[in-house]
């Protein structure tokens, strides 16, 4: 089975290879990963830029290696709920005939200066190195792994996310 990531991410293809792993154990699996552009801001500040972000990596997926069997594009982006924001995965699967399933990965709630910092342009990964000289963050364990000493890391968050898309494929008759 050919699936196709938008992004070179570390974190987030190895979380693709574990979920579609997990899922197709009789297949070998063979993951490619491309640049793409989410065509959002840097760091999305709604569900719906969000969700834009990681939809417009499947479809950027898709159109780098029309044959595969699926198209993942994944997005880091704010949840906001009145003056409250969660750092979310947000996932858009593709498949071959254009179909398109999503899904969330769990959230941690951003606060303080890292929350102010994003509100006002700045990316996760460069807030955290600016206040905290981590560079690079999102290419491993991310803001999850630093909020929870690793117990929770950012690939583990994500691949809650992809089995959640993937579950609209996987058992198409519950999402009649």
């Amino acid at each position: 089975m050919k699936v196709v990531l938008g992004s070179k991410n570390i974190p987030k293809r190895d979380a693709v290879i574990k979920v579609f792993s997990e899922a197709y154990p009789d297949l070998p699996i063979v993951v490619a990963c491309v640049a793409t552009d989410s065509g959002v801001s840097s760091h999305p500040l709604s569900a719906a830029e969000s969700l834009l972000g990681a939809t417009n990596r499947a479809v950027q997926a898709q159109k780098y290696s029309p044959v595969a069997d699926y198209y993942v594009g994944i997005e880091g982006g704010l949840l906001q709920v009145d003056d409250r924001a969660w750092e979310i995965g947000w996932i858009a699967i593709g498949n071959y005939d254009g179909r398109v399933a999503t899904g969330l990965s769990a959230g941690i709630e951003i606060t303080g200066r890292i929350l102010e910092a994003i509100r006002q342009g700045q990316e996760l990964n460069d807030v955290l190195d600016d206040m905290y000289g981590i560079g690079k963050i999102g290419n491993s364990n991310g803001f999850y792994g630093l909020a929870t000493d690793d117990l929770v890391v950012r690939q583990q968050a994500y691949e809650q996310g992809i089995h959640f898309a993937l579950a609209q494929f996987k058992h198409p008759e519950l999402f009649l």
